[in-house]
């Protein structure tokens, strides 16, 4: 049979404007959401005031709709949105910019309705409404210079709906369009209210203290859109954040190049949450702000400790590489024997493997195999295909690890990984020396069916593949 040709805008114009109708309309019939693409397609073909109506009906009709919208109907809703705001934002920008911005802003405006009848996936539509935003700033400072303060005060109105101004993403959105003069008048409203809001009167009072963190974030977006550390500063300390946000002021203090206040922040108190992982941020401004003042010993110290606590292996990069000549070597020994006796086996393990030290990977396994925790796949899938070439013994006792982990918890929802690692355990066996310094694969095999023989969903998957 002869190829059916692909499916391109060339081979459809072939067929004809009758033919493509006949299919556009056949569909239609029984596709809401392509029923009423057309029927804006068609609006568009009257001018502009005509399609202008019909968009805010549609928008209109929407904000109004009491009707909850479950996982079935919140793509076509989330469709129809977006193919709403791509047309005001294009074709009716085109034909008639003035109009078109209005439509933008009638259609965040029932972003909250929509959002409060949303059930799963309501960042889906959060997202439609933030491309309207954006589109909206883009149009706005596309338009000759007007009355920045009268913007202003339609953006703080905007945000202020709700009290707690949760789209202050509008004000970034809009900052080209409201100038310099238009981010004044919504800084001097903003302190206005900060200065009016209620005192929290005590730990409990999450009222108070929500507007005034609010009050005070918009605040900080408005001193990073002038660049003015001292006035994010401020804002900070206006919302009393500073026990939380020390590091996105000494981030903005560094920008500054003022890098000794930025250290001084660095050491306040603040406010961490017990045993989770340091991301690096701290370290990274200390260090950038060390390097800043010239203290490169110091700054070297850091990355070693970083190092040293979480085995970051962009921070041990760092430090050999300003390391002096024929000390990187000695250094990075010690750093190999460090990552080998962390007290997380685990995060050893996947050190190793990303500084292609295969050989202390494998010994690591053999040496540590009972603190490697099963349940880390993220860490000893990847460990185990990365040695399977060199180190098969080592693959496999990583791959056993993991089947034994899931079968021991009984978690069916990951059988199915598990019997691609005892299929993989199987492919290693024949590159397995015998004797061998492991069990060897079928000993191991026989092992598990005598312990886990009755997980009939497990073994009904390895059966039809064989082990």
């Amino acid at each position: 049979m002869p190829r059916a040709k692909t499916v391109t805008p060339e081979a459809l114009a072939a067929l004809g404007a009758e033919a493509l109708a006949e299919v556009l309309i056949a569909h239609a019939a029984t596709d809401p959401t392509l029923r009423k693409k057309l029927g804006m397609l068609l609006a568009g073909t009257a001018g502009p005031g005509k399609l202008a109506a019909e968009i805010d009906k549609r928008i209109k009709t929407i904000g109004r709709s009491p009707s909850f919208v479950d996982w079935e109907k919140r793509k076509p809703l989330v469709h129809e949105l977006d193919h709403l705001r791509v047309t005001i934002a294009t074709r009716l920008a085109k034909q008639d910019a003035a109009r078109a911005l209005e439509l933008l802003w009638d259609l965040i405006g029932i972003a909250d309705a929509v959002m409060e009848r949303v059930g799963d996936g309501i960042g889906e539509v959060e997202d439609v409404f933030g491309a309207a935003m954006e589109d909206l700033g883009r149009l706005s400072a596309a338009q000759p210079p007007g009355d920045g303060k009268a913007l202003a005060r339609r953006v703080v109105a905007y945000c202020e709906r709700d009290g707690l101004c949760a789209t202050d993403a509008l004000i970034r959105h809009m900052s080209k369009a409201l100038g310099a003069g238009g981010r004044a008048e919504i800084r001097h409203a903003t302190e206005a209210a900060l200065k009016a809001a209620p005192k929290s009167s005590g730990p409990h009072d999450w009222r108070a203290d929500a507007l005034r963190r609010h009050l005070a974030f918009r605040l900080a977006l408005l001193a990073d859109l002038e660049r003015d550390a001292d006035a994010f500063i401020a804002a900070i300390r206006a919302g009393g954040l500073e026990s939380t946000h020390a590091l996105d002021v000494a981030e903005r203090l560094i920008a500054a190049n003022r890098p000794a206040e930025a250290l001084d922040w660095l050491d306040k108190p603040r406010r961490r949450v017990e045993d989770v992982d340091d991301d690096g941020t701290d370290t990274d401004l200390r260090i950038a702000a060390l390097d800043a003042l010239g203290r490169k010993d110091e700054a070297q110290a850091v990355r070693w400790q970083h190092f040293e606590r979480f085995l970051s292996v962009e921070h041990l990069r760092a430090y050999l590489k300003r390391l002096p000549d024929f000390e990187d070597f000695e250094a990075e020994q010690k750093a190999l024997g460090v990552a080998a006796a962390h007290k997380q086996a685990a995060r050893g393990l996947a050190f190793f493997i990303e500084w292609r030290a295969l050989d202390r990977a494998d010994r690591l396994v053999r040496e540590r195999l009972t603190a490697l925790d099963g349940r880390l796949y993220e860490v000893l899938r990847p460990a185990a295909e990365a040695l399977e070439e060199k180190f098969p013994e080592a693959a496999s006792l990583l791959y056993r690890r993991l089947i034994e982990s899931v079968l021991e918890r009984g978690s069916s929802k990951q059988y199915q990984y598990a019997a691609r690692d005892l299929l993989s355990c199987a492919r290693l066996a024949p590159h397995l020396p015998v004797p061998g310094s492991i069990e060897s694969h079928a000993a191991f095999v026989a092992r598990l069916q005598k312990a886990h023989g009755r997980k009939y969903g497990f073994w009904g998957l390895i059966e039809p593949k064989g082990r």
